[in-house]
């Protein structure tokens, strides 16, 4: 081994290194999906705890800057009051919308009980992208009441490819979680980095310009 690249094995497992800097991202990513498990344990809790999970991630993992801890629970306590009637309006359209689908389909017949399920199936899956926009959302911006909402439903439909990637990346993350229970420990926080590559863009473009 010539002394040049005995000189970047070593700079690869410095405490610096890429090496280190990986897996100590890693270990941030699970360390922050466990944070967020804990706090939507309460239900009630779970919208603050995916605003926290989203601002953690962008600022400690892909910005790097502050401990993934601090980070995720100092967001936590403060979108808690907002993020409560936000997580309830979005949990029960969703529970309306899946309630009328399973009525529809056990008791509606040929073509009109087809055309409900995939109205309220079309529906709820716009909701939980809209979703998956309004805690981001909450955790970048302070704004009065219903914004965060109308916000999240122009942005499913204004950005709609990105929104058809978001969604598709959301599925696969419950479905790999429904399968093997395991991957709750540390899919939210890869899910959350992933989608913020491209979801950190659309947000820059909505922050308040300054005079």
């Amino acid at each position: 081994m010539s002394k040049e690249e005995k000189s970047q094995k070593r700079r690869l497992f410095d405490s610096d290194g890429s090496f280190y800097t990986l897996t100590g991202k890693v270990f941030d990513l699970a360390a922050v999906s466990i944070y967020w498990l804990i706090g939507a344990l309460p239900l009630v809790t779970a919208g603050a705890a995916f605003s926290a999970l989203y601002a953690a991630v962008v600022k400690s993992v892909q910005e790097d800057r502050g401990s993934i801890s601090a980070e995720f629970w100092r967001a936590y306590r403060r979108d808690m009051k907002q993020s409560f009637p936000i997580w309830l309006i979005y949990a029960a359209a969703m529970f309306l919308l899946m309630l009328n689908y399973g009525i529809f389909r056990e008791n509606a017949q040929g073509v009109v009980g087809i055309f409900f399920q995939i109205l309220y199936s079309a529906l709820a899956l716009f909701v939980l992208t809209a979703a998956c926009y309004v805690f981001p959302l909450l955790s970048r911006f302070a704004m009065p009441f219903g914004w965060h909402i109308k916000l999240s439903l122009y942005m499913t439909v204004r950005y709609l490819p990105q929104s058809l990637l978001t969604l598709a990346a959301f599925l696969i993350c419950y479905f790999l979680i429904w399968k093997q229970p395991l991957w709750v420990l540390i899919l939210p926080g890869f899910f959350t980095l992933a989608v913020s590559h491209w979801m950190e863009p659309l947000l820059a473009k909505h922050m308040p310009r300054e005079n």
